[in-house]
């Protein structure tokens, strides 16, 4: 890529572009879904790294501060009870953003906002999903989900999304599955499912 062609663009926006980004791939983590969320954290982090490299960058503090945002998805699934330890990391996003471009471009004003609403989004919206998962009953749920049956309807190659009882969950399968291919559970992993491919309900019975 030609860096001569990428415009150069305020870089308190390019800031935003490239939080949104990471903090997006942060949700996606968090609530396994269609794959909508590691789509647009994909394209926003994407874009936000292109837009970066038209700026004269201190890489050591986008380093800095890709390590103080991926606290926040190693810690709550590493230790779920050590959950609040991963705002830890705003510090590091915080030296990182101030420090991202030379000349301390970006805005202190902006860095400081970004750091409030990030931990903000943390505890009142994060956290509370996470709770929310590891307080179901895990015995009775993994007893419906053992064995059902579902649709895929994001290829699993490996990792796609299925409906399995009505609900849309992150999967993997040691296979690739296409979409509407039916699936069985064979286990479930915290927040994912491991299946394989299966023959319909229907056609099951009829063999029987």
């Amino acid at each position: 890529m030609d860096l001569s062609t990428i415009p150069v663009i305020d870089p308190n926006l390019v800031y935003l572009v490239l939080i949104i980004g990471l903090w997006t791939a942060i949700s996606a983590a968090y609530i396994p879904g269609t794959g909508i969320a590691e789509i647009a954290a994909f394209v926003t982090l994407g874009s936000g790294i292109i837009l970066l490299t038209a700026h004269p960058v201190n890489w050591w503090a986008f380093i800095v501060l890709l390590i103080g945002v991926i606290s926040f998805i190693a810690i709550p699934f590493i230790s779920p009870e050590r959950a609040r330890y991963a705002e830890s990391g705003l510090a590091l996003q915080a030296i990182g953003s101030v420090f991202l471009i030379d000349e301390l471009a970006v805005s202190w004003i902006l860095v400081g906002f970004v750091i409030g609403m990030s931990l903000l989004y943390h505890r009142l919206v994060l956290l509370p999903i996470l709770k929310k998962h590891r307080e179901l009953p895990v015995i009775d749920m993994e007893a419906d989900l053992i064995g059902a049956y579902g649709r895929v309807i994001k290829p699993l190659t490996p990792i796609g999304t299925v409906q399995v009882n009505g609900e849309l969950w992150s999967a993997r399968s040691e296979t690739p599955l296409e979409n509407g291919e039916t699936v069985q559970v064979i286990k479930r992993e915290g927040l994912h499912l491991l299946v394989e491919s299966a023959k319909p309900k229907r056609e099951l019975q009829t063999e029987s």
